[in-house]
């Protein structure tokens, strides 16, 4: 009765989640790559299990014994209980072949129990103390699979209760991974990722780091033009929480030109270009009233010239009003500084 009821409430959860079936299990399968090796003794893998789980004795005093023990459990649906079988034989045999077997199980098992966290670990302590020793493919692609749900699901959803958004979570797994997979096809999508998760929490700095990594770091054609629209997003918002930042207009002004010049035909382009326009004005605003201020203000005609020369030359086009009033100013000027100069 009792694993009837559990079994109930697992399936209501799991309905419960939006897209279950289909943003869990669908991402695409990942290409393997490198992982240097740990090269990890039988103390530290034990201290490492033991420090990660509660240490429970084996059931049976042979490997073969505690594997069948462990997977019976598992069988029969018993999942708390074979992962308790699995992690024990791992802590009592870490160097024997069946110890892999074993810890590839316990985080299937701590998967199914939907303990994705934990499950993600799991599967992250074969990268650390087993390279080489398990199929690379299947376990990137869950570890893959949990970050995207971690990103994409809402925490704490159960039932009619539809939980909150904390797509952060996800950020240290996604980075594990493009750790652990350097050059496989989705570290890029997973350092894209990386960038979204803080863009959406409005960590504009990070970021713009994060799309920068991936820049530098990746040529994915796909992704490529967008990171740099991204990045050049982030830097504009930066500048506009702080528009009397001149260096951070210069930064954004740079990104978005950058953008434009790489990906004139993306279909973000109009987006950037109101971005750049906006940039433009408040800039030439800007120097405007640096000119104006040793115009009329300092009296300082030959700063002002100066300064009026520069708006001209910069912004004339994206503030043609002003750019009417600084020519004005600059034939008088020059004129002040001419009969001042005769005096």
């Amino acid at each position: 009765m009792r694993s009837t009821i559990q079994a109930f409430l697992l399936m209501a959860a799991m309905l419960a989640v939006p897209g279950f079936a289909n943003t869990y299990d669908s991402m695409p399968t990942p290409v393997p790559g490198p992982v240097p090796d740990a090269g990890k003794s039988h103390d530290e893998k034990a201290q490492v299990k033991r420090g990660t789980h509660w240490y429970r004795k084996p059931n049976y005093p042979t490997i073969q014994e505690q594997m069948a023990f462990a997977s019976k459990l598992l069988e029969k649906g018993r999942y708390r209980k074979a992962a308790n079988a699995y992690q024990a034989l791992v802590y009592a045999w870490p160097d024997s072949p069946e110890a892999v077997k074993a810890q590839l199980a316990l985080a299937q098992v701590q998967e199914l129990r939907q303990l994705y966290t934990t499950a993600f670990d799991e599967y992250q302590y074969l990268f650390d103390y087993y390279p080489g020793q398990f199929d690379y493919q299947l376990v990137l692609d869950r570890q893959f699979k949990i970050a995207n749900y971690l990103m994409t699901t809402p925490k704490g959803s159960f039932l009619f209760f539809h939980g909150f958004q904390d797509p952060e979570r996800a950020i240290p797994l996604f980075e594990k991974i493009t750790r652990n997979a350097p050059t496989w096809v989705n570290a890029p999508t997973a350092q894209l990722n990386i960038g979204i998760i803080h863009e959406t929490n409005k960590d504009y700095e990070e970021a713009v780091a994060a799309y920068e990594l991936l820049q530098n770091r990746y040529t994915d054609d796909n992704l490529l033009p967008q990171a740099s629209f991204r990045e050049a997003r982030c830097l504009y918002k930066i500048y506009k929480d702080n528009p009397n930042n001149e260096e951070a207009c210069n930064s954004a002004r740079f990104a978005v030109t950058q953008f434009m010049r790489l990906y004139p035909r993306h279909a973000q382009i109009e987006e950037a270009q109101a971005f750049l326009q906006t940039l433009n004005t408040e800039q030439a605003k800007r120097l405007y009233g640096q000119a104006r201020y040793y115009d009329r203000i300092a009296h300082r005609p030959k700063a002002a010239l100066i300064v009026y020369d520069e708006f001209l030359r910069k912004y004339s086009m994206s503030a043609p009003e002003l750019a009417e009033i600084a020519k004005s100013r600059v034939d008088s000027l020059k004129q002040e500084v001419k009969n001042h100069e005769k005096k």
